[in-house]
Formats: structure tokens, sequence, C-alpha cells
């Protein structure tokens, strides 16, 4: 997509020849190969995209790939057989450039090797930050995209309570989630947290066999990769009554979120937001239980570049696609984070899961 490719070549503050987004192995697929190239299908291991200032993108693939590729729009596709094909095609592409850029944080280093043997008199120079800031607004395309990935897990949200009975265990239930995800369509977007009880109190939890009894306050924390976008949300059932401590808890962080939902628009520093988040909580007793950032970018990544945190430097701008997500965390007890995907607006966010947010009890 060329308004893509010149959204990236806008951001830098130097001149290039060319930017290569080379892929390694099928977990080292830059998602920035997607985005300039709005494919729909395919994996591209080892696939690179050639962006030229005023030009279309160039995509070098595979012939494991060719077809796949055909999905993308304003595209040059060129395939190859072999290695040394794909080199040839790269080197005849570029011709004999003096600075190419590359993307630092997706890329690996044996790729950087291969264009500095194949332009040895070229300047390689990290252009990971114009990516990102490129990235970080999203067309309408991707806004409807991610639009999508939310309500197939805002639907999956509200069936959980119907999922919850006395015995299964973490495992189970992040199983259950990715079956209902699955049958919508989706996959899920990264590994799902399942907490029962005490476990809520560890952020990145990994679920595993603790079972479900009563008394159990359930944090789930999930997501849904559709056409390639992301969505992210947290939510907190009850198996059973809440005890007064647990309505406590969960109170305070609805309370931070709520307030947090009320900054988030344009021209909001990030670093203000997650701030007033935190000071909202450590009026409470749980003072110091914040112990992560209020939120992140979301799109092609889970986290898809920026920070809602106290070293952010991102100023809220229509068009960036968020989440917001304190929480309360208390080893031994458990832990309540609430957390939606919004779209920052230039004046109150849209939420894009607005499935409840309230303490879902569920009887036993």
């Amino acid at each position: 997509m060329r308004q893509r490719s010149d959204r990236i070549f806008e951001a830098l503050d130097q001149e290039l020849d060319a930017i290569v987004l080379m892929n390694g192995e099928a977990h080292l697929v830059d998602s920035t190969f997607k985005y300039v190239s709005g494919v729909t299908r395919g994996g591209y291991e080892g696939c690179a995209a050639v962006l030229r200032p005023g030009k279309q993108p160039t995509l070098v693939v595979s012939n494991l790939e060719e077809e796949s590729a055909h999905t993308a729009h304003d595209c040059e596709i060129l395939a190859y057989e072999t290695s040394a094909a794909r080199h040839e095609i790269l080197s005849v592409v570029l011709g004999e450039p003096k600075r190419i850029g590359v993307n630092e944080r997706a890329i690996v280093l044996s790729k950087v090797r291969v264009l500095e043997r194949l332009f040895p008199g070229a300047e390689i120079v990290e252009v990971g930050d114009a990516i990102i800031e490129a990235r970080l607004v999203k067309d309408e395309h991707e806004i409807e995209r991610v639009r999508r990935a939310c309500q197939v897990t805002s639907d999956v949200a509200a069936e959980i309570p119907s999922m919850l009975r006395e015995g299964m265990t973490e495992i189970e239930l992040a199983a259950e989630i990715a079956h209902a995800i699955q049958r919508r369509g989706g996959k899920v977007a990264f590994d799902t947290i399942v907490c029962f009880g005490p476990n809520g109190s560890e952020p990145h939890y990994s679920p595993g066999d603790t079972t479900l009894i009563a008394g159990h306050m359930v944090l789930v924390d999930f997501g849904t990769m559709l056409s390639d976008y992301c969505s992210d949300i947290t939510r907190m059932y009850m198996y059973g009554d809440a005890t007064p401590e647990q309505r406590t808890m969960f109170d305070v962080v609805r309370k931070a979120q709520r307030h947090a939902l009320s900054l988030t628009r344009s021209g909001t520093a990030a670093r203000d937001l997650h701030r007033e988040t935190v000071a909202v909580i450590d009026a409470s007793e749980f003072a110091g239980r914040f112990i992560h950032g209020t939120g992140h970018t979301i799109g092609l990544d889970v986290h898809d570049g920026g920070g809602i945190n106290e070293a952010s430097e991102l100023t809220l701008a229509p068009g960036m696609i968020l989440t917001v997500e304190p929480g309360v965390y208390v080893p031994g007890v458990g832990g309540v984070r609430i957390e939606d995907t919004v779209l920052v607006t230039e004046g109150d966010p849209e939420i894009l899961t607005p499935v409840t947010k309230d303490l879902v009890e569920v009887p036993v």
C-alpha cells in the first residue's frame, strides 16, 4: 500500500534510498510487512518488502507465497524459488543504494548480514521509530478490522459466565475461550490469562491446574486476532458471592478505569493519563498495588509500539487504538484488572469492547 509506505518515509528525519523489511522464521515475521502490503493470507517466512519513496511497495516472496501475495493492494509481486534468487531480485530492485533502512525491532541479525553482503557500499540505518509513528494512527480499514476483532472478544466475554463450573481448571477455561473465539472465525491474539482466586495477584500469570471453587474471583485477560488485527480485554467474574473485601478491590479499579477513560482523548499526554490513574488507586487502601502501565497501543500486534506509562512520550491523537487497563494486585489474596480496547477521538473515546464491566456473580 503506497499510502502506508509514504507515511513511514514522512516520519523519517533523514533521506533513504529504500527501506527493506526482511522476515525471519514464522515467529519472526515483521508485522509491518502486512501493514505496508495489506495481504490477508500467507505466512511470508524469509520474504521481503522493499519500500522506496513515492513508489509502490515491492514484495519479494517465495513461490510458496506467490498466490497469497496477490491479496496485497497496490504492490509489485516478485517471486523466487531459492534464497540465491531472492538475493538477485533484491539486487536488481535496489540497484546501488547509499542508505537502506531496516526495522531493528523485527529483523534478525542474519538478515542484516545479507543486506551488508549484497550492498557493501550502503549504510544500514535503523528506522523503527518512524515505523511505529506511522502505525500509531490507524486508517479506516484498520479501525474496522480492530472493531470486528473486538466484537468477537466482547461476545466471548459475555459467554464466559456460562462456562464456569465447580472443579474446572484454569487451563480448561482458557481452552473453552479459545474454542469460542475459533467458532467465530478468529484465533487467540496472545496466550490467554485465566486466574482463579489468589493467582490473580500475578498480572502475567500462566493458567495452570488450579480448580475453581466457591469464593474465587476469576480474572480473564484475552484477545482475538481476526484478519491479522488484534483486540484485548480483561473482565472479572465471581464464582459465588463476593466478599466486602473483594467488592472493595473491584470498586477501586472500576473507579480508576472510569477516570482513565475520561482522560482518553486527543491531546492527552500518555504519561499524564497514567499518573492520574495511579493517583486514583494510590488514594485508596491499595496504594502501591498498581504495578504496570495503564495501557498500550494495539493493532497488527497486541503491543503495537506505544505505551501508556510513566516513561511514555506519546500524546494521544484521533485514530489511535489503545487499551485502558488499571489493576490492583495483592499477593496471597488475588487481583483485579479491568481492560477495554478503545479508539481515541476528538471527544470521548469509542469503547470497542462494550461488554459489561460489572463484577459478574455466577451462582454456585
